[in-house]
């Protein structure tokens, strides 16, 4: 599921409607193949087939969270839940894994039990039948689930569309199990339920760990960094940009922040506008709401040419430093503040003690405060434009 999804631009009523058609459309067809071939699996006896027909049930099971889940997540936000409840389709997206991974533990035990009493299926023309028409309607299901999942920014129907494609492999498994026993009377089909099988676990466990990443919390697509980035630096009254911080409230809703180095001497009066169209700006193409957090800066001071020279310097002996940002010198008490990025994983204390023993050695008086910062978004896409 990673990387598949975009920013959707439909609205919320929109979205929702769209998602619910086609889980109806999932819920509709996964029953009818899992009554048909539950029919055909006991009358054949198949391992393969049954565990096939549970693995359909399943589909429509989790079609049928995907529409509560989605009616759920579109509650406009109130008192209790201000950020709103679009976190409720990760919820949803959570208990579609659970129940993926529990029948496919148990279609597991059931073809364990058919290879351990060497049960023997029966296969005839209409259970060829059954299987064509299943792989048939799996093409159509995948295809549309996934496309219109994308285009609704919806993990919950990408995650069924990519399990209802999986079952079009699945199903094919089955259909060479059962030509191998009808034609050569080669008995695979328990031992292709247990493929079966673990992969329906396997698609489950997959699930769980992708939106366990999302509840937890994950860094925001380099795309996304990239294009906010981009939009901020390309304003000419911004002088750099960084630590673009983004929390996430559900597919394709992000509240956050940024840092701006702006001139030490413009006023608020001046550059409270500009900020204000720029942050209008952002949410009305990323539908992210942006603060702007700011560093008052004058890099055409000669000390701070001074200091940012000793920093360049810094970052070039410690492959460990990302980059350093907010150099900001008040001469009246004596002091250099400068925030520092570093990758993850490093002595944190030491380097920080290194860069202040720096500054304070390059400017003899000063005492240096240095701040280190947390790569919470891809630092590369940041620009030092007062700098260059």
């Amino acid at each position: 599921m990673k990387g598949n999804l975009k920013i959707t631009r439909l609205s919320d009523a929109e979205r929702e409607r769209k998602i619910s058609i086609v889980s109806g459309i999932g819920v509709a067809a996964n029953i009818l193949l899992s009554i048909i071939k539950a029919i055909a699996g006991v009358w054949s006896g198949s391992a393969a087939l049954i565990s096939d027909a549970v693995n359909n049930l399943t589909d429509s099971a989790s079609s049928l969270v995907t529409i509560i889940g989605t009616k759920l997540a579109s509650k406009q936000p109130d008192e209790e839940h201000p950020f709103g409840h679009k976190r409720g389709e990760y919820l949803t997206s959570l208990a579609i894994g659970i129940i993926i991974l529990m029948t496919g533990l148990q279609s597991l035990f059931h073809s364990a039990e058919n290879i351990y009493y060497g049960t023997q299926p029966e296969f005839t023309v209409l259970t060829l039948g059954v299987i064509g028409f299943s792989i048939l309607v799996k093409v159509f299901l995948s295809s549309y689930t996934i496309n219109v999942g994308r285009e609704t920014c919806s993990g919950a129907l990408i995650a069924s569309g990519q399990d209802a494609r999986n079952d079009i492999y699945l199903s094919i498994g089955t259909l060479v199990s059962s030509l191998l026993y009808m034609f050569v009377h080669i008995n695979v089909d328990a031992w292709m339920g247990v493929i079966i099988s673990l992969f329906v676990t396997r698609v489950g466990i997959l699930i769980l760990l992708e939106i366990s990443g999302k509840l937890l919390g994950e860094r925001i697509p380099d795309s996304l960094a990239a294009g906010i980035y981009q939009k901020v630096n390309s304003a000419p009254f911004i002088l750099g940009s960084y630590d673009l911080v983004l929390n996430n409230y559900g597919p394709g809703k992000y509240i956050g922040s940024i840092n701006v180095e702006l001139d030490k001497d413009t006023t608020v009066g001046e550059i409270y506008p500009l900020l204000h169209h720029l942050q209008d700006e952002i949410e009305r193409i990323y539908h992210v709401y942006i603060v702007f957090g700011v560093y008052a800066v004058h890099y055409e001071d000669p000390q701070s040419k001074v200091v940012v020279r000793a920093l360049n310097e810094f970052k070039k002996n410690h492959k460990e430093c990302l980059n350093f940002h907010g150099v900001d010198i008040f001469h009246k008490n004596k002091c250099v503040y400068i925030d520092i990025t570093l990758i993850y994983g490093c002595n944190r204390e030491k380097l920080k003690w290194e860069a202040e023993t720096l500054i304070e050695k390059t400017l003899p008086g000063y005492h240096a405060h240095v701040t280190i910062d947390t790569e919470f978004s891809n630092s590369r896409f940041t620009k030092s434009k007062g700098r260059e």
